[in-house]
């Protein structure tokens, strides 16, 4: 873990110094000016920092002016984050470009033409930045996936949704959102794959309670790594209020269905247990939660038929995509199917830091399963 942070915190403060650099070397700031564009640079990527030290020290800051707080300072987190990834990919073309063309107007070294890429650069990385905020608050995207199976004796309806991230500033609007459109699909049993939660109990519980509003025979629900970082038995106390069943390493049969569902932990979080998830599961057909895709390539997967993870958030930020296929073991999103059984990973249907998701929409599946004709 030291080594974790010690090295994220290198490389934002390489990502603050590069764009410090950028920004003000060759214009003519004045020495205010530099020092508030550094400030403004540094508070926004340290923004988680801040917001926890208010947080835990100025209870009497956590209301409104806590919510403010929260939603510009990880907006700002993702501006200077989309604004330095622009930078660096303007640097490295700008100079190809020169290299090749020789054209004098594109000497990177001209201090007009710098200033008048600041401008643009920081005008587009603005535009993403509240597209991104956009695309994170859309409804989300609707997967349909139709399976047929001679061991399914009925046809049932599963939605299959994670990573909602609620927290003490999350709008109501929002969840109220996500909440209406698993509502709209009329399922018949709805399935939660982790991150629903996202902070404490006691700063949570009335947005929290807003998920009674949901409508299904049943609900089932897997815990995240999420939930893990904040309380994670006395969530689960908590889902169990709510009528919700919560699948720590067990599973059972839905009714006459010929559908088994079964669901582990995070794998990351806490110890798994597969075969007790899994047990008496005979002849059915078998659906697995569980949070995070890391652990699909390593589980017999001759066990179960499916499993339904989230966790990767399709990246959330472009290019992103990249380094969380690779952290994910290859899975980022979608349906991938084996010989043996399938995956289906969720983008999911709310955010984590910056309120933003540029190219990776959020989502929801709806799992059509009928008997094999």
């Amino acid at each position: 873990m030291m080594v974790f942070f010690f090295g994220m915190l290198i490389l934002v403060v390489a990502a603050i110094a590069v764009t410090y650099k950028t920004l003000t070397g060759y214009a003519s700031f004045s020495a205010v000016s530099k020092i508030l564009i550094l400030l403004i640079l540094t508070a926004s990527w340290f923004s988680p920092m801040w917001l926890r030290w208010i947080r835990n020290g100025y209870e009497i800051l956590n209301g409104t002016f806590y919510d403010i707080a929260y939603k510009l300072g990880y907006f700002m987190m993702g501006f200077v984050l989309i604004l330095a990834m622009l930078l660096i990919l303007r640097d490295v073309l700008w100079y190809v470009v020169y290299f090749i063309s020789r054209i004098k107007a594109l000497n990177p070294d001209n201090a007009h033409a710098i200033n008048v890429a600041n401008f643009i650069t920081v005008l587009l990385a603005l535009t993403a930045s509240f597209y991104g905020v956009y695309e994170a608050h859309k409804s989300p995207d609707v997967r349909q996936i139709n399976i047929s199976d001679n061991r399914i004796k009925e046809k049932v309806k599963f939605v299959m949704a994670s990573d909602f991230h609620i927290n003490q500033s999350t709008p109501v609007w929002h969840i109220q959102k996500m909440i209406d459109i698993i509502n709209k699909q009329n399922p018949d049993y709805i399935l939660l794959v982790g991150d629903i939660v996202d902070d404490e109990p006691e700063r949570t519980i009335e947005k929290f309670k807003m998920l009674e509003a949901l409508r299904a025979k049943k609900i089932y629900i897997s815990l995240g790594n999420h939930e893990y970082y904040h309380k994670p038995y006395a969530w689960m106390i908590e889902f169990n209020n709510l009528g919700f069943e919560v699948l720590h390493n067990t599973g059972e049969k839905i009714e006459n269905t010929g559908v088994y569902v079964g669901g582990v932990p995070d794998v990351g979080s806490t110890s798994v247990n597969y075969d007790k998830a899994l047990a008496n599961s005979e002849d059915t057909y078998k659906i697995l939660l569980s949070h995070a895709p890391t652990d699909f390539k390593d589980i017999d997967k001759t066990k179960f038929d499916i499993q339904l993870s989230g966790h990767t958030h399709g990246g959330q930020i472009f290019p992103f995509q990249y380094i969380t296929k690779r952290a994910n073991d290859g899975y980022l999103a979608g349906l991938y199917e084996t010989d043996d059984a399938d995956l289906f990973v969720s983008r999911g249907a709310g955010y984590w830091g910056p309120p933003m998701r540029i190219l990776a929409e959020p989502d929801i599946a709806v799992l059509n399963l009928e008997p094999s004709k």
